[in-house]
């Protein structure tokens, strides 16, 4: 026993020892090192900045007087519109900012010799003031200028705190034809402005940068507008042309329609295509590219009517399926219930039921791009 007790203090001491040691390690290790002679310093009045300018160690500043560009020009304290300078967003093509700082003028550039870009330039305008309920107070065709009315816009930010920005403006414009006799130039000239923020008026002066910083935001502005409308013009012309459809080959050697369009546009004319082809729409999949239609046995009169050749097939649902050809054309297959494909002469008679329809429309507007 004595001897266990012997033991048990000597590992004792041992546990205690290396304890003691490791702690003072620590120790060592979390205190600086070195001496400790900054705490013994003398504060000096300048410090040696060698071959560098000493003005940093100054105690008085001087502070320059307001030139008279900025006491005309400038704001004080959160007045300052920090934005940097709007620019020019040319979205229609042809479109550019003249250099010259001293008035805001874009030029619109013809490249079609019988467009009248001056006309235009100028129903632009009306149009664009008329969309924002903006009745001009003078428009004078002869000299081609026109004083608009207060033109309003309104923005709203936020969603769940939201502040109204309002802004008000009055704007001369005049529309000159360029030295080319190609190039229309149109001058806007702010002549009266004010913005609110929740209610709260926003200084500003209307001069200088802040000014051509108006002007240029309302050329935006309507330039915006006539490239949506050239936009819907554009898309709505693209609907009314019919497509463009042959008989040919799919990538896998089957008999199926090839149309001379890009996908996206067979996708949004082809449920009208089948709907006038008697096939009534029961599901669709964009991502897989089919639809899913149930046909319709209909008499002689309804396929004289609406000027097709009689369809005779087995009333029930079928996959229409679309797909993707090298050089933009799309492939349209023609499956039964069980996704199999219909057999060659199903496929030409159902081509045959519409070819009097669409192909002579497509031939008499000179729209097929590719032969038959």
């Amino acid at each position: 026993m004595k001897k266990n007790k012997a033991l048990t203090q000597i590992a004792t001491l041992v546990i205690l020892t290396s304890a003691v040691t490791g702690c003072a390690r620590f120790q060592d290790r979390a205190k600086a090192q070195g001496d400790f002679d900054y705490q013994e310093v003398t504060l000096i009045d300048k410090y040696d900045s060698g071959t560098f300018s000493t003005r940093e160690n100054r105690s008085s500043f001087e502070i320059p007087t307001l030139t008279d560009q900025q006491n005309q020009f400038g704001l004080m304290g959160s007045d300052v519109d920090v934005r940097p300078p709007s620019q020019l967003m040319p979205v229609l093509d042809g479109v550019l900012l003249d250099s010259d700082l001293s008035e805001t003028k874009v030029w619109f550039n013809a490249f079609k010799e019988q467009v009248d870009t001056q006309l235009t330039v100028w129903d632009l305008a009306l149009e664009y003031l008329a969309y924002k309920n903006s009745t001009p107070v003078n428009s004078n065709i002869d000299t081609l200028t026109i004083d608009t009315g207060p033109v309003i816009t309104e923005r709203s930010y936020g969603s769940i705190s939201t502040n109204t920005y309002h802004e008000e403006g009055v704007y001369k414009l005049q529309i000159d034809k360029g030295a080319d006799d190609r190039s229309v130039s149109l001058v806007v000239d702010a002549k009266r402005y004010e913005a609110r923020n929740d209610g709260e008026e926003i200084k500003h002066i209307l001069k200088g940068r802040t000014k051509r910083n108006i002007e240029i935001r309302f050329i935006n502005e309507m330039l915006q507008f006539a490239y949506v409308k050239q936009q819907s013009q554009a898309l709505q012309t693209a609907n009314n042309k019919p497509l463009p459809i042959k008989l040919g080959f799919d990538d896998n050697h089957q008999t199926a329609w090839i149309i001379d369009s890009e996908f996206i546009d067979v996708w949004n004319k082809l449920p009208s295509l089948l709907s006038l082809m008697s096939f009534k729409p029961v599901d669709n999949d964009k991502n897989l590219g089919y639809f899913l239609v149930r046909f319709v046995s209909q008499d002689d009169e309804y396929w004289s009517e609406r000027n097709l050749n009689p369809i005779d097939l087995e009333e029930g649902e079928y996959f229409v399926q679309l797909g993707d050809l090298t050089g933009g054309d799309t492939s349209l297959t023609w499956l039964d219930s069980d996704k199999k494909p219909l057999s060659d002469q199903q496929v030409t008679e159902l081509y045959l039921s519409i070819t009097d329809n669409i192909r002579s429309v497509i031939l008499e507007n000179d729209q097929q791009t590719k032969p038959l």
